[in-house]
C-alpha cells in the first residue's frame, strides 16, 4: 500500500463491510486504502475507521486512529464501544435523501391512522362493508420527538398536508412555518397534551432511553397512535402492549426494537393494534456512506474536524 493514501479499518462483528461497501471501496481506490481488521498491516498506520457494531476491543488495536465513521445516521453502535477513546471522533452520515424516505414512511402511518385504514383492512378480510366516518387532518393533532435535520423535514411535510404540528426538542430551536416548537422537560408535557400521533425521530441518549413508557403514552390523547422510528432501546415494550390493550393508544407503527430480528415469538407479531417492519423505514444511500469517508479522510488529512462529527456529551 502507499504511503500517502489515508488507512481506514473495517470494524464490524455483525455485517461484512467489504462486500456491503465494494462499490464505495472501489470508487474510492487511490484515495483511501481499506483494511480488514487484524489482517496483519500495520496498525499504526491506521488513522481511521468505518464501523458498525465494533468488537469490544476493536480500538484498542489501533493507537492512532484519529476518526470513526458509521455508516448509517445513527452512531449509537460506535459510541457504546468500550475501547473507543475520547480523542476519536465518531462521524455520521448526514444525507438530504434519508430525510425524505423517513417523511413519506411517517406521512403513510399518520394518514393510515387518521383514515382508519386498520379497521378498513380488517373489514375487508371479514367481507364487512361499512363506512366509518372521516376526519380532516386538522382535526388530528402530530407530536415530533426530535427535531434536527430529519425531524425538521418530517414535521414541515406533515404541516404541509393540514396536520398541527408540535415539536419537542432538547434545546429551543427556530422551527418552520405550521410547526409549533417546544423544548426541556415542560416543554415535553407541554407538548404531549392533546397529542393524537406521536412520531418518535430522538436520537438515543441516557436522558431518552425508556422515554416511550407509560407514563408518556397516558399525557397523550385518548386513542392515539404511536409511529416509532428512533431506536429500540427508547421504548419500554411492555408498557406499549398495555397502552394499547387498554385503549389508550389505538395502534402503533413500530419500526425498531430492542432485540433485532425480533423473535418469531414476540407479541408484536400478532398484535392487532400493531404494524410492523424490519427495520427499513428509511436507509442513507452507499454513495452517501462513501462521500462521508472520503469527507472525513480529506478532513483529517488537513488537520481539522470532521464534517457531522458526533457532539460527545449530547450523544448524536
Amino acid at each position: 500500500m502507499s504511503s500517502d493514501l489515508m488507512h481506514c479499518v473495517l470494524l464490524s462483528r455483525t455485517t461484512d463491510l467489504r462486500k456491503y461497501l465494494k462499490d464505495e471501496i472501489k470508487r474510492l481506490e487511490g484515495r483511501v486504502a481499506f483494511v480488514d481488521h487484524l489482517d496483519g498491516t500495520n496498525a499504526a498506520d491506521v488513522r481511521m475507521a468505518v464501523g458498525w457494531h465494533p468488537h469490544a476491543d476493536a480500538f484498542d488495536h489501533y493507537p492512532n486512529l484519529q476518526a470513526a465513521c458509521s455508516i448509517g445516521a445513527g452512531a449509537d453502535s460506535i459510541l457504546a464501544c468500550p475501547s473507543l477513546r475520547e480523542d476519536i471522533e465518531v462521524v455520521r452520515v448526514v444525507e438530504p435523501a434519508q430525510a425524505q424516505m423517513m417523511s413519506g414512511f411517517v406521512i403513510f402511518h399518520a394518514i393510515w391512522h387518521q383514515r382508519n385504514f386498520a379497521t378498513y383492512f380488517a373489514h375487508q378480510r371479514d367481507r364487512i362493508w361499512k363506512r366509518m366516518g372521516q376526519r380532516t387532518t386538522q382535526e388530528v393533532p402530530v407530536g415530533i420527538l426530535g427535531y434536527g435535520a430529519i425531524g425538521a423535514r418530517v414535521a414541515a411535510d406533515l404541516a404541509a398536508l393540514g396536520f398541527p404540528v408540535k415539536v419537542w426538542s432538547r434545546s429551543a430551536k427556530p422551527t418552520s412555518e405550521g410547526v409549533t416548537g417546544f423544548h426541556g422537560a415542560d416543554g415535553l408535557n407541554a407538548m404531549l397534551d392533546d397529542t393524537e400521533i406521536l412520531v418518535n425521530l430522538l436520537p438515543l441518549t441516557t436522558e431518552t432511553r425508556n422515554i416511550l413508557n407509560a407514563a408518556l403514552f397516558a399525557k397523550m390523547r385518548r386513542g392515539g397512535y404511536l409511529i416509532q422510528v428512533g431506536r429500540g432501546e427508547h421504548m419500554v415494550e411492555q408498557d406499549l402492549l398495555d397502552a394499547l390493550d387498554n385503549g389508550q393508544l389505538a395502534g402503533a407503527a413500530l419500526d425498531v426494537f430492542l432485540a433485532e430480528p425480533l423473535s418469531k415469538e414476540h407479541p408484536f407479531w400478532t398484535h392487532p393494534g400493531i404494524v410492523l417492519t424490519p427495520h427499513d423505514a428509511c436507509d442513507v444511500t452507499l454513495p452517501a456512506v462513501g462521500q462521508t469517508i472520503l469527507a472525513t479522510a480529506e478532513a483529517l488529512k488537513a488537520g481539522v474536524k470532521p464534517k457531522d462529527a458526533v457532539d460527545r456529551m449530547r450523544g448524536y
